[in-house]
């Protein structure tokens, strides 16, 4: 209360919501601070974005995404954590600061079965980077919007200590990792107060929440909204679906420098600790090549992406398109231009291992890996 600034106010936040003790109790009050504490930082953040823009200088951090746009972090320490050697074997780029601090991103280019992957190697994470320590707010940022992160872990050095860094510098910043946003859906309305409805059976067993739940929309500051409930749910998620600057971010773990003498230990040991929150881990050597021959299919598993063609004609365009493993003829259409799916007709799909290589569709149907498609409309 009697803080002034908007720093302060934050700083003490945060400090009172780590000394409350996490359990049952006292979930409600946690939920509730945690709100109160994302609008300040969402306040900040307003600030600061003001004052950027006073500034007409184009920031090196300001990348224009390529492809798929994978980037390659790890904690600041001398000598580095070998990500500089990773994406010089990746993107054949020269390559004069291996083994030397990043002061700014470099960027190239690694192409996987003429798939284009944009790999950028960020300037290492500082302890404070969250607010603002060696260009950390601007690295968070890129973060927030790659498509793929890949913690560089030196296998040479202490793991825990290298990870604690990374991942608390990552929750400050409000970047969620391998998970979903929660299955709450809140809309704001011009009356009525808050009303919580529960849209499944799964859900339903979420009823006894339901004054907590409208507490802690209030504490937003919204006093008239539907909150849709889909699935399984506690307090926390409901504070983090009112925070417009959550991230969920997909996170691999890379540990390097695998060809150096008895790192297979402490790789089973990032393993082990680890797993439960990286489904992808793996070890590697820019050196002996380990772990990057096909890496853009390991990505591309990950990413849980296929590799769509579409034709017209005689001629089947490349590079192919890149979309998510469940899409249909309709997310492709949409993806080429609009005007195919306002005037859809019907599509054709060629597949590959089919008895029926040929086969005419409509707008709703699934594709599967290397399918080709051939689009048709009414104009």
């Amino acid at each position: 209360m009697d803080a002034k600034s908007l720093e302060e106010k934050i700083k003490k936040l945060e400090e009172f919501i780590s000394l409350v003790p996490k359990h049952k109790a006292t979930e409600k009050i946690v939920a509730l601070n945690r709100t109160r504490l994302a609008k300040l930082k969402d306040e900040l953040e307003s600030d600061k974005k003001r004052q950027k823009k006073l500034s007409s200088r184009i920031s090196p951090f300001s990348i224009k995404s390529e492809g798929i746009q994978v980037l390659l972090i790890s904690d600041y320490n001398t000598p580095g954590a070998g990500k500089t050697t990773i994406f010089h074997y990746l993107t054949g780029a020269k390559c004069e600061n291996i083994g030397k601090f990043t002061p700014i991103p470099q960027i190239g280019i690694y192409k996987f079965e003429n798939i284009k992957f944009q790999i950028v190697d960020m300037p290492a994470l500082m302890k404070g980077a969250s607010k603002g320590v060696g260009h950390g707010l601007e690295i968070l940022s890129a973060i927030r919007s790659a498509d793929l992160i890949c913690i560089c872990i030196d296998l040479g050095r202490n793991i825990k200590k290298q990870m604690k860094l990374i991942l608390t510098e990552l929750n400050n910043a409000n970047i969620r990792i391998n998970t979903t946003p929660p299955p709450i859906d809140i809309e704001k309305t011009g009356s009525n107060k808050i009303q919580v409805l529960y849209l499944t059976e799964e859900a339903k067993k979420y009823l006894n929440q339901d004054e907590d739940i409208k507490l802690v929309v209030k504490e937003s500051g919204i006093h008239n909204a539907l909150v849709k409930i889909y699935g399984k749910i506690n307090l926390e998620m409901v504070s983090d679906a009112l925070n417009p600057s959550i991230a969920y971010k997909k996170i691999i773990l890379l540990g390097t420098k695998g060809d150096l003498p008895n790192t297979q230990n402490q790789f089973d040991l990032l393993k082990k600790k680890y797993e439960n929150k990286f489904p992808l881990i793996i070890g590697v050597s820019g050196i002996k090549d380990e772990g990057l021959i096909d890496f853009g299919k390991k990505i591309l598993n990950f990413l849980n992406k296929i590799k769509i063609f579409t034709k017209s004609g005689n001629i089947i365009a490349e590079p192919p398109l890149i979309v998510d493993n469940d899409s249909s003829v309709k997310d492709i259409a949409l993806k080429i231009h609009k005007s195919f799916y306002k005037y859809f007709k019907y599509a054709v799909v060629y597949r590959k291992d089919s008895q029926m290589k040929k086969k005419r569709v409509g707008i709703n149907y699934l594709l599967q890996n290397e399918d080709v498609v051939e689009i048709f409309t009414t104009v």
